[in-house]
């Protein structure tokens, strides 16, 4: 009874993504230029935060410690890819990975993410476990932390923007909308 469970729920969050995805390519081919400007050069900086929050990573021994610990915080990311991460997907023209729904975290393939760290969701950026920050020294947490504050304020410039955008993720975000555009101005803001 719970895998059927578990196995529906998982073709209905594929059939949710694939309904997510489709609609959001549509709203992307519909921006004005001014719009699709205003988010271009948000994405190209949330890129660069999210890189520089990579090399931290690296640089506390990430791949040791996760290696190690076999990525348990990697384990839980069911939710975590928004609206900012799949348009930073199709404004480049491309598509996101294709998620495994069968898996706790859908995007977590054999050989580790399947995103390139600058598109990656915010929570999986900005996590670090103590491991990892305890190799890092005092000038290396600062930075990281932050950064995240940085990247933490671009993400809601867009929860503040758009209707579909929240950090709790865009199958929450999408279930909760119903049909209505993801990039529809979110309540209360102003554009």
């Amino acid at each position: 009874m719970i895998l059927t469970k578990l196995s529906d729920r998982n073709q209905e969050d594929a059939l949710l993504w694939r309904r997510i995805v489709a609609g959001l390519e549509k709203e992307v081919l519909r921006l004005p230029p001014s719009e699709r400007a205003w988010i271009a050069s948000r994405l190209e900086r949330i890129g660069r935060l999210q890189e520089e929050l990579h090399a931290l990573f690296l640089q506390g021994g990430g791949p040791e410690a996760c290696r190690d610990c076999g990525g348990a915080c990697c384990d839980r990311g069911r939710h975590h890819a928004t609206l900012v991460n799949l348009l930073g997907f199709l404004l480049a023209g491309s598509q996101p990975p294709l998620p495994d729904f069968a898996r706790p975290c859908p995007f977590l393939g054999e050989g580790g993410c399947l995103m390139e760290p600058s598109r990656r969701p915010f929570n999986c950026v900005t996590f670090i476990c103590d491991a990892i920050e305890d190799r890092l020294d005092a000038a290396g947490r600062e930075d990281f932390y932050a950064r995240e504050r940085e990247l933490g304020a671009l993400y809601g410039e867009f929860d503040a923007r758009y209707a579909g955008s929240s950090l709790r993720g865009i199958l929450i975000r999408a279930s909760r909308l119903k049909d209505a555009d993801l990039l529809a101005p979110a309540v209360g803001a102003v554009v």
